[in-house]
């Protein structure tokens, strides 16, 4: 049973919740435990009542005391509720239907419970009921969920509307303020119409989600809170591409030869691609095996698109990487990397010799240098022999090591022929081949 009584009773009814004889065997009995009294979640005209005793639970009312005018405006008994969780001596109550209270607000609610036992307790400060109107949002989405560089305004639209406590109605709710959010700040606020419906644009700069929020308003305020579901809004980026006019092919250079780079930085358009100014890079020298990189210097595109022209002394085979990352995220960034410069080191031979032997041989014997500061782990050295001096043929393979002056090789030949001999050390990946003078012998 649920009545609501004159303000002038709210006396009466106190001294009632706060007198009454205990019972006889009060000091063995446990009486009920009210833990909590409030609106039922999501439905803010539901009272809920949590309680628990030693046996269960045969009487409820509450008795509702308006929070700005204290006086008791209701009282609900217990044929009103019914039980939803738990059990009869442990469990939650809540009210059949809503209550129909004179106004929204906020409710005090104060508590007598009873037990099988004739146990008693009274809470008189249980809890509250928020006695308010729900916000709900209905429809609400962006014209748009994808923004360019060119078109960042998005278009929010939908409908708010009041869930009534006593009622659960839906209603529109006209005239109210709406907040338009990016990415949880509000970027416009605007108005419902008669029916609820309300529209506006914001402004999209970057990839963040929008909302419309109701919040508090003091020309409304018993309406709460409340929010839409946000929609992700992503961004079509403007594709940029680099391409390298130096160096444009592969090329084998000399240790401590300079290489000149230049490239051209271009963005999509409707027409096609153009020359992109005004962004910012850099330019690096990757090694090819991926162990080292050298800055080679940072630029910010000319009207023509070109980065700075740099120079640059590689110090071992790799290439180029050009890159640039705009702070704008409609922006993609973009990097290239050159054609494959190698770098050969010098390698020469500083001496070499071939004299007969008694036995009709030929000893030879040299010696190599490898001046730009590197020497190989492996120094092969092919002694070849011609008869002509124009078509070579190897004999025979001697390594060549340091002797303290130089990379010493040599080596004994039987039975070798008149003619031509020359020690030959072959291109590695790191070094340049290198050919001896050739020294003519007879017989």
């Amino acid at each position: 049973m649920f009545r609501t009584r004159a303000a002038s009773a709210a006396i009466g009814v106190g001294a009632l919740l706060v007198t009454g004889a205990p019972a006889a065997n009060a000091a063995e009995a446990q009486a009920p435990d009210v833990r909590y009294a409030h609106s039922a979640s999501g439905d803010l005209g539901t009272l809920e009542v949590g309680i628990g005793s030693d046996s269960a639970i045969t009487g409820i009312r509450a008795h509702l005391v308006s929070a700005a005018t204290q006086q008791e405006v209701a009282v609900v008994e217990t044929d009103a509720f019914g039980l939803v969780s738990g059990s009869a001596d442990d469990g939650v109550w809540r009210t059949k239907k809503p209550l129909d209270l004179p106004g929204l607000g906020s409710y005090t609610v104060r508590i007598e419970a009873t037990d099988a036992d004739g146990d008693r307790d009274v809470d008189n400060s249980a809890g509250t009921l928020s006695y308010y109107v729900a916000a709900v949002f209905e429809d609400v989405h962006p014209d748009r969920t994808e923004i360019d560089t060119d078109h960042r305004e998005v278009r929010v639209d939908g409908t708010l509307k009041g869930r009534w406590p006593a009622t659960r109605e839906l209603k529109p709710l006209a005239d109210h303020r709406v907040d338009l959010d990016v990415d949880n700040w509000t970027e416009n606020t605007v108005r419902t119409d008669a029916q609820g419906r309300f529209s506006g644009t914001v402004t999209v700069n970057d990839a963040v989600p929008v909302q419309a929020v109701y919040r508090h308003d003091g020309a409304n305020p018993y309406v709460l809170y409340g929010e839409s579901s946000s929609t992700p809004i992503t961004i079509r980026q403007v594709a940029t591409r680099w391409t390298f006019q130096t160096p444009a092919q592969a090329r084998t250079i000399d240790y401590g030869e300079q290489v000149a780079v230049t490239a051209t930085l271009e963005r999509e358009t409707a027409q096609g691609w153009v020359p992109f100014e005004g962004q910012s890079g850099g330019v690096l020298y990757e090694a090819s095996n991926g162990t080292h990189w050298t800055s080679v210097g940072y630029f910010t595109t000319g009207a023509d698109g070109k980065a700075t022209t740099f120079t640059h002394t590689p110090w071992e085979t790799g290439t180029f990487r050009v890159a640039s990352h705009s702070d704008d995220p409609f922006i993609a960034p973009a990097s290239a990397d050159s054609a494959e410069i190698t770098v050969l080191r010098a390698s020469v031979f500083t001496s070499f010799s071939a004299t007969r032997t008694e036995g009709g041989g030929v000893h030879v014997e040299g010696a190599m240098d490898f001046p730009d500061g590197w020497t190989p782990a492996d120094i092969p050295v092919h002694i070849q022999y011609s008869r002509d001096g124009k078509r070579w043929t190897d004999l025979a393979t001697a390594q060549a090591g340091w002797s303290g002056e130089g990379h010493a090789f040599s080596a004994d030949i039987a039975d070798a022929r008149r003619g031509y001999y020359r020690a030959r050390f072959e291109k590695t990946e790191s070094f340049r081949a290198a050919t001896s003078e050739a020294v003519r012998l007879g017989r």
